[in-house]
């Protein structure tokens, strides 16, 4: 892999989009799991934009005010004292937003687990980065990989078949565009996505 790819890949696979990739997945191809089947195509798009806004674009822009007062040096939170505060920071607007969902319409519960379960996995990140540098991007994809296994086996929804190859191909390809622009060791990725798909497939087993 050459560096130019690995930089695209880690920008289009950033962890902050890995949320709204994964709604939008399971709101189109496993409605009947996550008791969303009787909810119009409208509100469905609702939703999903909530979830961008809440889990893209307002922790992004957060991270841009940090980098603007001083508080970071740079965008890519390259150093490892610098992670701590966006991604605590991002955890919170995440539980946020899935206590936001689960008070305000049952037929949105699941997706509250699965907001929480994301809040959770970078919580870890955030605590793990005060001694270690575990890779966010490997944690991002693996919970992606985790709730759509998770899904498919517990609901036996086959639509997800295709979607979780696809995504633990994509697993891959991240991880290696992590290692070849140095941002992190083999260890930090494997750890990273190990947590991702732990977590996640532990909250669709267990809350589900």
């Amino acid at each position: 892999m050459n560096t130019r790819l690995a930089t695209f890949l880690s920008g289009a696979f950033h962890p902050l989009i890995m949320p709204t990739i994964l709604f939008m997945v399971l709101f189109f191809l496993a409605p009947v799991s996550l008791g969303i089947e009787g909810i119009d195509m409208t509100f469905k798009w609702i939703v999903i934009g909530f979830v961008f806004i809440y889990t893209f674009a307002i922790p992004a822009y957060l991270v841009y005010l940090l980098k603007r007062w001083g508080y970071i040096s740079s965008l890519k939170l390259e150093k490892l004292h610098e992670r701590r505060i966006p991604y605590l920071l991002t955890a919170i607007i995440y539980a946020v937003l899935g206590y936001f969902m689960y008070t305000k319409n049952s037929a949105l519960f699941a997706c509250a687990y699965i907001l929480w379960s994301i809040s959770l996995v970078i919580l870890f990140v955030a605590l793990i980065s005060f001694w270690w540098q575990i890779s966010a991007h490997a944690a991002g994809v693996g919970g992606v990989v985790g709730a759509m296994a998770g899904v498919m086996v517990k609901f036996g929804e086959t639509t997800l078949f295709m979607p979780l190859l696809f995504s633990m191909i994509l697993a891959g390809y991240v991880i290696g565009a992590r290692l070849q622009l140095n941002a992190h060791t083999p260890k930090q990725v494997w750890a990273g996505l190990l947590l991702g798909v732990l977590i996640s497939l532990g909250a669709v087993s267990y809350f589900f």
